[in-house]
């Protein structure tokens, strides 16, 4: 379940809005008449370790689910949105604002988590001296995973970033992409150190595989790969939820009701014009025979949900959700002789407000390093075997590929493996910058373009990334606008 159980919980975001330094007041929020919420001056109480720990694990698992997975891949070829909200569909047009909600939602969520995470490494360590008989090792290691990944997800998802170390003196220092890496990366190896002292290899494989996706976020491909292929067979990582109040999965409502918000974009239902075609096009009904792969599974028939006029095929859950079946729309053939041809109305929708999101496993890690691997050049027959492996699990046959196909191939595998996962936005940056020219989309773009496949929004813009947002430049009085902010930044 989100762990949003304890009192104190506005003590506890106090702290990150004071260290975050924009976005929220931290006087308005401590005007609360409630004498038993914990007082900001008692967060060195040790015997609130726990209560910080679940607010640091609680803040940074909340907003991964959403508003990352759910809103940061309006950006990428991976979902349509029907929101009836305009600054949330433009952003599926990919024309993003600093002054709007999906940006200022990711954002601030992220920075608070980094700023959480932070300040309790800070105070462990402090009592590790004040309380040398007592072993921290476990909670130190989960208080610098969560802030390293905080850091982590913001660079995959921020054009740039501030991050500020003295709430009384925020800095003016705007982060690139590579740079925001960076600050992930110490608190990622610092929580592999302490996990591996405290016996706690969970801990350790998460920080690994957070490593490799940072380190592969930068281009440094031999340290992904190292990082990645120190992660243990079998590990998972999930992140928890219940059928209890602030305990639900937050994409529930994507896929349920009349008011349902998500559907599947044509390039992942095979019906876009820019790949080779299937048979069907985009608003097709009955697009049964193309849902081989259990992977990617979504209703046969496009209906509209919140906004009354986009066409939306509701999505399924993949591998990186709890109720994954591995069944199929599509019925047993000779062409797929493990296709199940399940009823759609048997296939669990995503999601059920208790579904559980896989954050990390060796899997995702397996696909950091042979990822590595291929763009360091060679190694192309364990890359091969290794793709071909994931097209059996997609009730694909094997192929034989080298060169810039063999890489395409091992990105659509990838694709596919951690569909709706988080990872989208940033893999299609990631290629972008490092083999640009080699999308499936016109001119080589990896991103989608031309016209919208709802028509009546028109064309695509150009960005690729979440600006920051207005919140940090009024909080922060050093930070200077950008002269253009309808002007992506760089990449």
């Amino acid at each position: 379940m989100l762990l949003r159980t304890m009192r104190g919980w506005t003590a506890v975001s106090v702290l990150g809005c004071l260290l975050v330094l924009g976005g929220c007041n931290p006087d308005e929020l401590l005007e609360v008449d409630n004498p038993d919420e914990i007082q900001i001056d008692r967060l060195n109480d040790v015997g609130l370790l726990e209560v910080q720990l679940n607010g640091v694990r609680d803040q940074f698992y909340g907003t991964y689910s959403s508003p990352v997975i759910e809103y940061a891949n309006f950006a990428t070829d991976e979902m349509i949105t029907g929101l009836n909200w305009e600054d949330y569909a433009r952003v599926n047009q990919r024309i993003i604002s600093y002054l709007e909600g999906p940006t200022t939602g990711i954002f601030e969520g992220l920075s608070r988590g980094l700023r959480m995470g932070d300040g309790l490494v800070a105070r462990i360590e402090g009592w590790e001296t004040e309380f040398p008989e007592r072993d921290f090792g476990e909670e130190l290691a989960l208080a610098n995973v969560f802030a390293g990944y905080s850091a982590l997800v913001m660079g995959e998802n921020m054009c740039q970033s501030v991050v500020s170390e003295d709430p009384d003196d925020p800095s003016g220092t705007v982060l690139s992409q590579d740079q925001v890496f960076g600050v992930a990366i110490p608190y990622l190896q610092a929580a592999i150190t302490a996990a591996q002292a405290a016996g706690e290899d969970d801990i350790a494989n998460l920080a690994r595989t957070g490593l490799a996706r940072a380190y592969l976020g930068q281009g440094e491909w031999q340290q992904a790969a190292n990082a990645a292929d120190a992660v243990e067979a079998g590990f998972e990582w999930w992140i928890p939820f219940v059928d209890i109040g602030g305990g639900r999965n937050p994409l529930q409502n994507t896929s349920h009701g009349g008011n349902f918000t998500h559907g599947i974009h044509p390039s992942f239902t095979g019906t876009h014009p820019s790949f080779e075609g299937t048979g069907f096009s985009f608003r097709d009904d009955d697009i049964i025979a193309p849902q081989t792969d259990p992977r990617i599974q979504h209703m046969p028939s496009d209906q509209t949900g919140h906004n009354a006029l986009t066409p939306l095929y509701k999505l399924f859950q993949g591998l990186r959700y709890s109720e994954y079946t591995g069944e199929t729309i599509a019925p047993q053939s000779a062409d797929c002789p493990d296709c199940t041809g399940t009823d759609p109305d048997d296939m669990p929708l995503l999601t059920e407000f208790d579904t559980d999101i896989l954050l990390a496993d060796e899997l995702e890690a397996r696909h950091h390093y042979y990822e590595a691997l291929a763009m360091m050049g060679g190694n192309e027959a364990e890359i091969l075997a290794f793709v071909n492996e994931r097209r059996e699990a997609g009730n694909q046959d094997a192929v034989t590929l080298s060169g810039q196909a063999l890489i395409d191939e091992l990105r659509e595998q990838r694709a596919r493996d951690l569909f709706m996962g988080g990872f989208r936005l940033p893999d299609l940056r990631r290629w972008t910058r490092f083999d640009a020219g080699n999308g499936p989309f016109d001119g080589g773009s990896y991103f989608p373009t031309g016209t919208h496949p709802n028509t009546q929004w028109g064309s695509y813009g150009p960005w690729t990334c979440f600006p920051i947002p207005l919140s940090e430049y009024e909080g922060n009085p050093n930070l200077q606008r950008p002269i253009d902010p309808n002007e992506p930044p760089s990449i």
